[in-house]
This record gives C-alpha cells, sequence and structure tokens, in this order.
C-alpha cells in the first residue's frame, strides 16, 4: 500500500551502482513509497570548470584538513543539486536518501512524525557513530527529537524543509565535505536536528563509493598546522553551539484516527 505523504523521496544512486539502487528501491517498495531516483554525479568526471565553478580551493586550504577528493566534490554536488530543485519548484520538504541504505519497517512511523513537525531545517535520519543528542523533545511511540553539539556524520539519508534548502545553498561555492559542512551549522544559520531511535542505517555490505574513487584512502594533503586548525575551528562549534532551538519547533500529535 503506498503511503500518503506530500513530500517527496529522492534516491541518490550513481549509474554505475544498479544492484544499490535495486536494493534500496525494494526496501523502500515494501513500506509503500515510491522513490524518484536521481542520478548522482560522478566527480571524476566533472571538467576543471565545472569544479571551480562549486568548489572553493582558497577556503578548502584555510577551512579543512585537505583538498576534497573527486568523489567528495561530487557527492556534494549531488546533494546541492536536489536542494537546488526545491528551491527551483518551491518544494515545502524532501526525503534525500542515498542508496546504500537498510531500512527498519517503523521508518513510517519516524515519517510520521517528521509531518508533524514545523519549524525546523533539517532532521537527519542516519549516524555511524550512534549519537544520542543533547536536548531531547518527546514526540510520543517512544521516538524523541533531539539537538547537538556535534552533528552525526554521513548524509545516508535527512528530511529537508525548503528554508533549509535555501540556507545550504547560500553559500556560493562548498569547501568542505557535505557531512562535515553540516557540523558547521552556525555558519549557515541551519537547525539540524535527529529523531532517536534511527530506523534508518548505512548498509555495510556496500563500499564506500567515495573511498573506490580516492583508491581507500582520503587523507592525501594534510598536515599537522593545516589539521590541527581545523580540529580548532570544529571544536569552537561543538562548544559554544546546538544545532537548534527545541522550545521553537512546534509539533503536532496526530491522534490515531488521524495516522496515516
Amino acid at each position: 500500500m503506498a503511503q500518503q505523504f506530500s513530500f517527496p523521496v529522492w534516491l541518490i544512486n550513481l549509474d554505475s551502482n544498479p544492484e544499490r539502487y535495486k536494493s534500496a528501491a525494494e526496501q523502500l517498495d515494501k513500506l509503500g513509497f515510491q522513490a524518484e531516483r536521481f542520478s548522482a554525479i560522478y566527480g571524476k568526471n566533472l571538467s576543471e570548470q565545472a569544479i571551480n565553478a562549486c568548489y572553493d580551493s582558497k577556503l578548502n586550504r584555510e577551512k579543512f584538513r585537505r583538498p576534497l577528493s573527486a568523489g567528495e566534490i561530487g557527492c556534494y554536488l549531488s546533494h546541492r543539486t536536489l536542494w537546488q530543485r526545491m528551491v527551483d519548484e518551491q518544494i515545502p520538504l524532501a526525503l534525500i536518501l542515498e542508496d546504500d541504505i537498510d531500512l527498519e519497517a517503523e521508518f513510517v512511523t519516524v515519517l510520521q512524525k517528521i509531518s508533524q513537525l514545523d519549524n525546523w531545517d533539517m532532521i537527519k535520519l542516519a549516524d555511524d557513530r550512534d549519537g544520542k543528542g543533547e536536548q531531547k523533545l518527546a514526540l510520543g511511540d517512544g521516538y524523541e527529537l533531539v539537538n547537538f553539539a556535534k552533528v552525526p556524520n554521513c548524509t545516508t539519508g535527512y528530511a529537508l524543509t525548503l528554508q533549509g534548502a535555501k540556507k545550504l545553498l547560500s553559500r556560493p561555492r562548498f569547501f568542505r565535505p557535505v557531512d562535515v559542512d553540516l557540523q558547521f551549522y552556525p555558519e549557515l544559520g541551519l537547525s539540524v536536528y535527529s529523531i532517536l531511535p534511527y530506523r534508518l542505517w548505512s548498509a555495510s555490505r556496500f563500499e564506500s563509493e567515495i573511498d573506490k574513487m580516492s583508491g581507500g584512502s582520503r587523507k592525501g594533503g594534510t598536515s599537522f598546522w593545516r589539521n590541527l586548525i581545523y580540529r580548532l575551528q570544529l571544536r569552537a562549534v561543538r562548544k559554544k553551539h546546538l544545532s537548534g532551538d527545541l522550545s521553537s519547533v512546534q509539533y503536532k500529535a496526530q491522534s490515531a484516527t488521524e495516522k496515516v
């Protein structure tokens, strides 16, 4: 049975990985979702001109510990293209998923909770380090909305509002990996939350495409001082800020008869 949610579900998938798309699409189909496939941007196919148009190498040297790999640039640009689509088409809310996912049946409940929330930018739906959050807002049925001092890694899956997309696009060019950039949310005035417990996970059976493009390593080009400066910048964010004000989020709980 198709789920009756008003927002689109976009599944990012490289043309060279049909097996990953098949796995993710079948899982979503079992839960009643028809995802729209987005053909991911393969970083190694980008021209120097295309890279310079979206990637700021000068700010990268100042604000990140190493140069971005071609895979990281392609990954960021894939997400950024979908954010731009939200703005161009005035889409109020979208669900953006990468293709290396495993879903639990209760994922539907998480999306029901999201549909009842207002006044937020991004809700991350997965975390590769199992962060617990700092403050909590009870959503019923054992679920909580949480904010962070340390925003979770990965962009495996997240919900994004139009307001959030505009904030993410306010930076003309990027200079960090997309998931790291989200950890510097104060620079964009972005609010980032998660709903716990997580019902979406990164599938360990698939190798990272970014690592494959980078030959298994993303550590080249760094130095002691460059790494130290980056670590201090990140520490300052985590010490001084939380990723969102839970008191400003509006939650309208549905009755049992109203639930999808």
